[in-house]
Protein backbone atom coordinates (compact mmCIF):
# COMPACT_ATOMS: atom_id res chain seq x y z
CA UNK A 1 0.00 0.00 0.00
CA UNK A 2 1.09 3.51 -0.40
CA UNK A 3 0.13 6.38 1.02
CA UNK A 4 -1.76 8.85 -0.77
CA UNK A 5 -0.63 12.61 -0.01
CA UNK A 6 -2.82 15.17 1.51
CA UNK A 7 -4.43 18.10 -1.09
CA UNK A 8 -4.62 20.65 1.31
CA UNK A 9 -7.00 23.94 0.86
CA UNK A 10 -5.86 27.38 1.72
CA UNK A 11 -5.11 28.05 5.38
CA UNK A 12 -8.79 30.78 4.68
CA UNK A 13 -10.26 27.83 3.31
CA UNK A 14 -9.58 25.81 6.29
CA UNK A 15 -10.59 28.47 8.65
CA UNK A 16 -13.86 29.82 6.89
CA UNK A 17 -15.18 26.01 6.82
CA UNK A 18 -14.35 25.16 10.51
CA UNK A 19 -16.27 28.96 11.14
CA UNK A 20 -19.55 27.16 9.73
CA UNK A 21 -18.56 23.98 11.13
CA UNK A 22 -18.94 25.64 14.13
CA UNK A 23 -22.20 27.34 13.71
CA UNK A 24 -23.67 24.05 12.38
CA UNK A 25 -22.28 22.04 15.42
CA UNK A 26 -23.87 24.22 17.83
CA UNK A 27 -27.40 24.39 15.84
CA UNK A 28 -26.56 20.27 15.68
CA UNK A 29 -25.90 19.98 19.48
CA UNK A 30 -29.30 21.95 20.00
CA UNK A 31 -31.11 19.57 18.27
CA UNK A 32 -29.97 16.42 19.27
CA UNK A 33 -30.12 17.81 23.00
CA UNK A 34 -34.12 17.27 22.94
CA UNK A 35 -33.88 13.70 21.56
CA UNK A 36 -36.76 14.43 19.44
CA UNK A 37 -35.49 11.45 17.26
CA UNK A 38 -36.24 8.86 20.10
CA UNK A 39 -39.66 6.74 20.14
CA UNK A 40 -41.83 6.25 22.91
CA UNK A 41 -40.03 3.49 24.69
CA UNK A 42 -36.85 5.06 24.05
CA UNK A 43 -37.64 8.08 26.53
CA UNK A 44 -35.71 7.32 29.92
CA UNK A 45 -32.44 6.29 28.73
CA UNK A 46 -29.52 8.49 29.67
CA UNK A 47 -27.80 10.55 26.88
CA UNK A 48 -24.45 9.27 25.49
CA UNK A 49 -22.72 12.50 26.80
CA UNK A 50 -22.95 15.98 26.91
CA UNK A 51 -23.71 17.93 23.60
CA UNK A 52 -21.41 20.23 23.77
CA UNK A 53 -19.17 17.33 22.75
CA UNK A 54 -21.05 17.82 18.78
CA UNK A 55 -20.60 21.54 19.31
CA UNK A 56 -16.75 21.01 19.24
CA UNK A 57 -16.58 17.73 17.18
CA UNK A 58 -18.40 18.92 14.10
CA UNK A 59 -15.87 22.03 13.29
CA UNK A 60 -13.07 20.31 14.46
CA UNK A 61 -13.80 17.47 11.91
CA UNK A 62 -14.35 20.46 9.42
CA UNK A 63 -11.16 21.70 9.58
CA UNK A 64 -9.32 18.92 9.20
CA UNK A 65 -11.07 17.69 6.47
CA UNK A 66 -10.83 21.00 4.68
CA UNK A 67 -6.97 20.42 5.23
CA UNK A 68 -6.74 17.12 4.61
CA UNK A 69 -8.95 17.04 1.38
CA UNK A 70 -10.13 20.56 0.99
CA UNK A 71 -7.64 20.80 -2.78
CA UNK A 72 -9.40 17.59 -4.14
CA UNK A 73 -10.95 18.37 -7.67
CA UNK A 74 -10.13 21.78 -7.24
CA UNK A 75 -12.61 22.25 -3.95
CA UNK A 76 -14.99 20.85 -5.74
CA UNK A 77 -15.32 17.59 -3.79
CA UNK A 78 -14.34 19.45 -0.32
CA UNK A 79 -19.03 19.58 0.38
CA UNK A 80 -19.30 15.74 -0.14
CA UNK A 81 -16.92 15.07 2.67
CA UNK A 82 -17.78 18.03 5.01
CA UNK A 83 -21.51 16.59 4.37
CA UNK A 84 -20.43 13.48 5.31
CA UNK A 85 -18.57 14.44 8.45
CA UNK A 86 -21.43 16.50 9.58
CA UNK A 87 -24.19 13.65 9.14
CA UNK A 88 -21.54 10.82 10.73
CA UNK A 89 -21.43 12.81 14.09
CA UNK A 90 -24.73 12.99 14.23
CA UNK A 91 -25.21 9.28 13.27
CA UNK A 92 -22.55 8.39 16.01
CA UNK A 93 -24.79 10.32 18.66
CA UNK A 94 -27.77 8.80 18.11
CA UNK A 95 -26.50 5.01 17.35
CA UNK A 96 -24.72 5.06 20.70
CA UNK A 97 -27.78 6.79 22.50
CA UNK A 98 -30.50 3.85 21.23
CA UNK A 99 -28.41 1.47 18.99
CA UNK A 100 -30.33 2.74 15.75
CA UNK A 101 -29.69 4.49 12.68
CA UNK A 102 -32.63 6.44 11.28
CA UNK A 103 -33.65 6.58 8.18
CA UNK A 104 -34.52 10.12 7.99
CA UNK A 105 -30.82 10.70 8.21
CA UNK A 106 -29.00 7.67 6.00
CA UNK A 107 -31.34 7.96 3.73
CA UNK A 108 -31.39 11.50 2.40
CA UNK A 109 -27.84 11.51 2.88
CA UNK A 110 -27.06 8.93 -0.19
CA UNK A 111 -28.17 10.95 -2.95
CA UNK A 112 -26.89 14.10 -2.03
CA UNK A 113 -23.56 12.76 -1.68
CA UNK A 114 -23.85 11.27 -4.86
CA UNK A 115 -24.87 14.74 -6.36
CA UNK A 116 -22.52 16.17 -4.48
CA UNK A 117 -19.78 13.69 -6.18
CA UNK A 118 -21.21 13.88 -9.56
CA UNK A 119 -20.66 17.98 -9.26
CA UNK A 120 -16.88 17.38 -8.81
CA UNK A 121 -16.33 14.92 -11.30
CA UNK A 122 -18.24 17.59 -13.61
CA UNK A 123 -15.59 20.33 -12.98
CA UNK A 124 -12.68 18.16 -13.42
CA UNK A 125 -14.09 15.59 -16.09
CA UNK A 126 -12.59 12.81 -14.00
CA UNK A 127 -15.68 10.40 -14.48
CA UNK A 128 -13.67 7.09 -13.86
CA UNK A 129 -13.58 8.19 -9.77
CA UNK A 130 -17.39 8.65 -9.64
CA UNK A 131 -17.84 5.44 -10.99
CA UNK A 132 -15.49 3.83 -8.49
CA UNK A 133 -17.53 5.61 -5.97
CA UNK A 134 -20.79 4.00 -7.10
CA UNK A 135 -19.10 0.52 -7.23
CA UNK A 136 -17.90 0.97 -3.72
CA UNK A 137 -21.08 2.02 -2.29
CA UNK A 138 -23.33 -1.05 -3.69
CA UNK A 139 -20.24 -3.45 -2.62
CA UNK A 140 -20.42 -1.71 0.72
CA UNK A 141 -23.91 -1.88 1.30
CA UNK A 142 -23.91 -5.74 -0.02
CA UNK A 143 -20.91 -6.44 2.40
CA UNK A 144 -22.63 -5.23 5.66
CA UNK A 145 -25.99 -6.64 4.18
CA UNK A 146 -24.44 -9.81 3.85
CA UNK A 147 -22.86 -9.51 7.49
CA UNK A 148 -26.25 -8.67 8.78
CA UNK A 149 -27.62 -11.47 7.40
CA UNK A 150 -25.00 -14.21 8.41
CA UNK A 151 -24.85 -12.96 12.18
CA UNK A 152 -27.99 -11.72 13.05
CA UNK A 153 -28.27 -9.55 15.82
CA UNK A 154 -25.06 -8.36 15.19
CA UNK A 155 -25.68 -5.70 12.55
CA UNK A 156 -28.91 -4.46 10.96
CA UNK A 157 -30.08 -3.04 7.82
CA UNK A 158 -29.12 0.30 9.32
CA UNK A 159 -25.81 -0.68 9.61
CA UNK A 160 -26.13 -1.89 5.93
CA UNK A 161 -27.32 1.37 4.57
CA UNK A 162 -24.35 3.45 6.79
CA UNK A 163 -21.83 0.85 5.08
CA UNK A 164 -22.85 1.84 1.59
CA UNK A 165 -23.62 5.85 2.71
CA UNK A 166 -19.62 5.71 3.55
CA UNK A 167 -18.37 3.94 0.63
CA UNK A 168 -19.50 6.09 -1.50
CA UNK A 169 -17.30 9.22 -0.97
CA UNK A 170 -13.95 6.59 0.04
CA UNK A 171 -14.23 5.01 -3.03
CA UNK A 172 -14.59 8.46 -4.77
CA UNK A 173 -10.60 8.36 -3.35
CA UNK A 174 -9.91 4.97 -4.55
CA UNK A 175 -10.24 1.36 -4.33
CA UNK A 176 -8.29 0.90 -1.00
CA UNK A 177 -9.67 3.48 1.35
CA UNK A 178 -13.35 1.77 1.77
CA UNK A 179 -11.73 -0.97 2.43
CA UNK A 180 -9.36 0.54 4.86
CA UNK A 181 -12.43 1.95 6.87
CA UNK A 182 -13.90 -1.71 6.91
CA UNK A 183 -10.88 -2.66 8.32
CA UNK A 184 -10.64 -0.22 10.84
CA UNK A 185 -14.27 -0.52 11.82
CA UNK A 186 -13.95 -3.98 13.00
CA UNK A 187 -10.51 -3.42 14.38
CA UNK A 188 -11.78 -1.04 16.75
CA UNK A 189 -15.15 -2.43 17.60
CA UNK A 190 -12.83 -5.50 18.96
CA UNK A 191 -10.42 -3.28 20.95
CA UNK A 192 -13.50 -1.61 22.47
CA UNK A 193 -15.16 -5.00 22.76
CA UNK A 194 -12.10 -6.37 24.73
CA UNK A 195 -11.28 -3.64 27.12
CA UNK A 196 -14.95 -3.31 27.72
CA UNK A 197 -14.90 -7.51 28.68
CA UNK A 198 -11.68 -6.98 30.84
CA UNK A 199 -12.73 -3.96 32.72
CA UNK A 200 -16.02 -5.69 33.02
CA UNK A 201 -18.06 -2.96 31.67
CA UNK A 202 -19.77 -5.47 28.69
CA UNK A 203 -20.50 -9.50 29.04
CA UNK A 204 -20.80 -11.65 26.12
CA UNK A 205 -24.46 -10.56 25.39
CA UNK A 206 -23.63 -7.09 25.73
CA UNK A 207 -24.50 -5.26 22.23
CA UNK A 208 -22.64 -2.48 20.75
CA UNK A 209 -23.96 -0.73 18.66
CA UNK A 210 -21.73 -0.93 15.41
CA UNK A 211 -22.55 2.47 13.42
CA UNK A 212 -20.16 4.90 15.47
CA UNK A 213 -17.00 2.17 14.40
CA UNK A 214 -18.33 2.60 10.38
CA UNK A 215 -18.14 6.03 11.12
CA UNK A 216 -14.89 6.67 13.13
CA UNK A 217 -13.35 3.54 10.86
CA UNK A 218 -14.42 5.48 7.35
CA UNK A 219 -13.04 8.80 8.87
CA UNK A 220 -9.79 7.65 9.81
CA UNK A 221 -9.44 6.21 6.15
CA UNK A 222 -10.32 9.63 4.92
CA UNK A 223 -7.52 11.07 6.70
CA UNK A 224 -4.87 8.43 6.84
CA UNK A 225 -6.05 7.47 2.81
CA UNK A 226 -3.67 4.26 2.03
CA UNK A 227 -4.67 3.49 -1.06
CA UNK A 228 -4.18 -0.02 -2.80
CA UNK A 229 -1.72 -0.10 -5.84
Amino acid sequence: MTLVPAVAAPWWVVAVVTAVGLGLGLWLARALATTAYRLDDEADRRRPGPPWLVAVAVPVLWGVLAWRLGGLAEGAALPAYLLLGWVGVALFWVDVDVHRLPEGLTLPTLPALLLLLAVASTTTGDWGSLLRAVICGAAGWLVYAVLAFIVPGGLGLGDATLGGLVALPLGYLGWGVPILGFVLAYLLSGVVAVVGLALRRLTLRSHIAFGPFIVVGALAALLVRFQLV
